[in-house]
């Protein structure tokens, strides 16, 4: 670990200059320190047995729940020391879900889940990555906390919960999590969503509405209205997306032709580009996946729901992409974005971030502790991430990451996207 020791010794003071006062910038080297080097749990007790003692156990649960340090700057600063080194392709909102026992926990509800066709008692949270093809970390994450927590005064006061959360939908969730990055960098790349249990719809026009790049993971049974001159007579009314991939592609499968041209009339693409594939990594370092492919793309209209204050102008001219693998070892995969001016092999590899989040998950962060806080403080679940994080910008530093003792970890409670619409989110949510 004499990597990671430098490493900390030297951006200590850095990354933790925004705490007040000495000994929380030493118990914060302290705590992301035993999260580097305990094995298994990163509890507060195993943490302090790795470290020194059980008399180090209450100060960590102090310095972690009851403090009053704000984690924000510390997410910031971290950022900092990463981005110029590892500088990011995209914004991932990734969901991170977490079963748990009982209801202490801080967030726990349960939650019906469309992938595994089940309710879950689990905590909800979306994490933002900043991802290319070679590296991914979070900068920060957003807990979502259902009606239960929030209208349960005396549940919300022993969780210590701030006036200013309100119950969220997974969507609202999300943009929140993509909105608390500082004001200088969102917009300047893409944000790709791919989280579970959203409504399709809302994600489409809140990002919109943000006025940023994105691709959003969207389910076969959503309908939408075709507006791509290569499909004439398609777009009379709305359909579902599988019937239009399906015309995209033909009764013979997609055909090797080439992109149309995008600043065409109708901007859109609709063959495959067997040219422009993105080989991503496995779930196993060294490992690979199957070649991933586009194989089809078609511009159309977002639906638009009356009910929606944005009115007519509300409707917003997309992309629709289905992405495949050639041995079929994965489900296709269904993309809307509203960057149609963008080459074929940009959009391909900005769908790959996704799995190399749930890789970085797996290997890195589920090891650094990012499922083990189980109090109910919420500042103390928001301290305890930030820290796993910053663990994780230690790991990659330092070139070390090796240390993490090998073999599968716990696979990450992520869900892949509905292959047909979700329920209501606000019924599941209880909003």
């Amino acid at each position: 670990m004499s990597g990671h020791e430098e490493l900390l010794t030297d951006l200590g003071t850095t990354l933790f200059a925004s705490l007040p006062r000495s000994d929380q910038r030493s118990m914060a080297l302290t705590y992301v320190r035993g999260l580097l080097t305990t094995p298994g749990r990163k509890s507060f007790r195993n943490m302090a047995v790795s470290l020194g003692g059980p008399r180090l156990e209450q100060r960590l649960h102090h310095f972690i729940s009851c403090s009053t340090w704000d984690w924000t700057p510390v997410s910031r600063a971290s950022a900092d020391a990463l981005m110029p080194v590892a500088p990011p392709r995209g914004w991932v909102l990734r969901t991170l879900v977490t079963r748990r026992e009982g209801e202490s926990t801080v967030g726990v509800h349960k939650r019906f889940f469309a992938g595994r066709g089940q309710m879950l008692n689990a905590q909800y949270a979306v994490g933002l990555w900043a991802a290319s093809t070679t590296v991914c970390y979070p900068l920060t994450w957003r807990l979502l906390l259902p009606p239960e927590w929030l209208q349960d005064e005396a549940r919300r006061a022993r969780a210590s919960i701030p006036v200013a959360r309100t119950p969220e939908t997974p969507v609202e969730c999300a943009v929140a999590a993509y909105l608390d990055l500082p004001a200088d960098l969102r917009g300047r790349l893409p944000v790709v969503m791919d989280v579970c249990g959203i409504d399709t719809v809302t994600a489409v026009h809140r990002l919109c509405s943000v006025k940023v790049p994105f691709l959003v993971r969207a389910y076969r049974g959503l309908p939408l209205t075709v507006v791509d001159p290569a499909l004439p007579g398609h777009g009379t009314s709305p359909l579902s997306t599988h019937r239009i991939l399906a015309a995209a592609e033909g009764p013979h499968g997609p055909v090797d032709a080439g992109p149309v041209d995008a600043g065409g009339p109708g901007g859109g693409y609709r063959h495959a580009w067997p040219e422009e594939r993105e080989r991503a990594s496995g779930t196993v370092p060294g490992g690979e996946e199957p070649t991933r492919s586009l194989v089809a793309a078609v511009r159309v209209r977002s639906p638009y729901d009356s009910d929606r204050a944005d009115g007519p102008d509300g409707r917003h001219d997309l992309l629709l992409l289905r992405t495949r693998t050639d041995t079929g070892q994965r489900p296709d995969e269904v993309w809307l974005t509203n960057m149609l001016d963008a080459d074929p092999g940009t959009l391909l590899s900005l769908t790959a971030l996704p799995r190399r989040v749930d890789d970085s998950t797996e290997r890195i962060t589920a090891r650094l502790g990012i499922r083990d806080f189980t109090g109910r403080s919420y500042d103390g679940w928001n301290r305890h991430a930030t820290l796993a994080s910053v663990a994780h910008a230690v790991a990659l530093l330092s070139d070390e990451p090796a240390d993490l003792p090998f073999g599968r970890a716990p696979v990450a409670e992520t869900e892949p996207s509905p292959v047909g619409p979700p329920p209501d989110s606000r019924a599941t949510t209880g909003v």
